[in-house]
C-alpha cells in the first residue's frame, strides 16, 4: 500500500481539505481521493491527489471574475 495526500483548495487559495489515505496503486488512489472530496463537498474546487512529491489527480481553482494586474 503506498502513502497519497490529497489536498482542496478554495478558488481564493484557502485549504479546504488537507488529509491522506493509502491505497494500493495510483488508478484506487484517484477514486478514493475523488471519492473523498465528493463526500467533503469539495469535488469541483482546486484539488490535487499526491504520491511522494508524484502529481496522481490535479483540478484548477475556477477564478470567477476578471483578474486585476498593474501591467498596461
Amino acid at each position: 500500500m503506498e502513502q497519497y495526500t490529497i489536498t482542496a483548495f478554495e478558488n481564493d487559495g484557502t485549504t479546504v481539505l488537507n488529509d491522506s489515505f493509502t491505497a494500493a496503486n495510483d488508478d484506487e488512489a484517484k477514486k478514493k481521493g475523488l471519492a473523498m472530496l465528493e463526500e467533503a463537498g469539495h469535488l469541483h474546487k482546486g484539488a490535487r491527489i499526491a504520491r511522494r512529491g508524484q502529481l496522481i489527480y490535479f483540478e484548477r481553482c475556477k477564478l470567477s471574475g476578471k483578474l486585476k494586474g498593474t501591467a498596461s
